[in-house]
């Protein structure tokens, strides 16, 4: 095993658990209420920062050598992402009303699980 396998194997496990957590929080947000987001915001905050760093890192190592669709499904991944990582570092933030936190929310998790399922796609591309 070498530097960059090691390297490659953490930034994914980092990138799966930055999913887990922001989409997780975000899912828990819209269960039991929105009030609960300001215990654990500084983890969803820590989740976005892992989903970009390791991202951006394996969207390089795969960018040159991409098959056929895939930049165009991690594009709309990407996109996608954004929304969600945006909406969970706003949900806790003050000046929205209820029903508009509650709506952010309910359509984050909505996209989160369409990022997840593009994700499994283009994972599967040869």
């Amino acid at each position: 095993m070498d530097f960059t396998f090691v390297l490659n194997v953490l930034l994914r496990w980092a990138h799966i658990a930055g999913a887990i957590t922001v989409l997780g929080g975000l899912f828990r947000a819209q269960i039991s209420g929105l009030d609960a987001v300001d215990k654990y915001r500084h983890w969803l905050t820590a989740g976005a920062l892992a989903l970009v760093v390791s991202g951006g890192w394996q969207f390089f190592q795969k960018m040159s050598a991409a098959p056929r669709g895939w930049h165009m499904l991690i594009g709309i991944k990407i996109l996608l992402g954004l929304r969600v990582i945006a909406v969970s570092l706003l949900v806790g933030r003050e000046g929205f009303g209820e029903a508009k936190r509650a709506r952010m929310v309910r359509g984050a998790v909505i996209s989160g699980w369409i990022v997840v399922l593009l994700g499994a796609i283009a994972h599967t591309l040869k």
